[in-house]
């Protein structure tokens, strides 16, 4: 087991400050989906992080450590919420700004750049410790894969809930 900290300092109060600023953002901001709808797009953005961060870092790649040691801690856990509200808000702009055509592969991109950012920032306050070569640039696909699940997981979930209706009339 490797430790990069003992102390309770910039990483944690990142991960912190970072799910309650961005939740209260989701209380505030005007409601767009229902309920079941939120909750969905939350948890799915809680999952992308955590399967992306659980491929690429454990073994047998083990590319990088989150917070303090290697080993999975409490802070962790908290860590993969707060990909939760970054996955409402990428849908919540997409829905609410009504991005279609080509105008989806430039919201990608923007997102998957300001993502890149984050990592940036989640590297220097010691939330990501990149081990074995692993490079900042290689997650870029990654956010691009992901954001464009995140978009044809919102495409499904209409098409579902418009045939559901079409269905049973309500």
């Amino acid at each position: 087991m490797k430790t990069y900290d003992n102390a309770f300092n910039e990483n944690e109060w990142f991960v912190i400050v970072s799910i309650i600023i961005l939740n209260l953002a989701i209380w505030v901001v005007p409601k767009i989906f229902t309920k079941l709808e939120a909750i969905t797009y939350y948890i799915f953005g809680i999952y992308i992080g955590l399967f992306y961060d659980h491929t690429i870092s454990i073994k047998p790649w083990d590319f990088y450590d989150v917070n303090d040691t290697s080993a999975y801690q409490f802070i962790d856990f908290l860590s993969y919420i707060m990909y939760g509200p970054y996955g409402y808000f990428f849908l919540y702009f997409y829905v609410k700004w009504n991005i279609n055509g080509f105008k989806i592969i430039f919201y990608i991109l923007v997102w998957s750049s300001f993502s890149i950012l984050m990592e940036w920032i989640s590297l220097k306050v010691g939330l990501f410790h990149f081990d074995k070569g692993y490079k900042m640039y290689w997650s870029f696909p990654i956010y691009l894969l992901s954001q464009s699940m995140m978009i044809i997981f919102y495409h499904l979930c209409v098409r579902s809930h418009k045939s559901t209706h079409e269905i049973t009339g309500k």
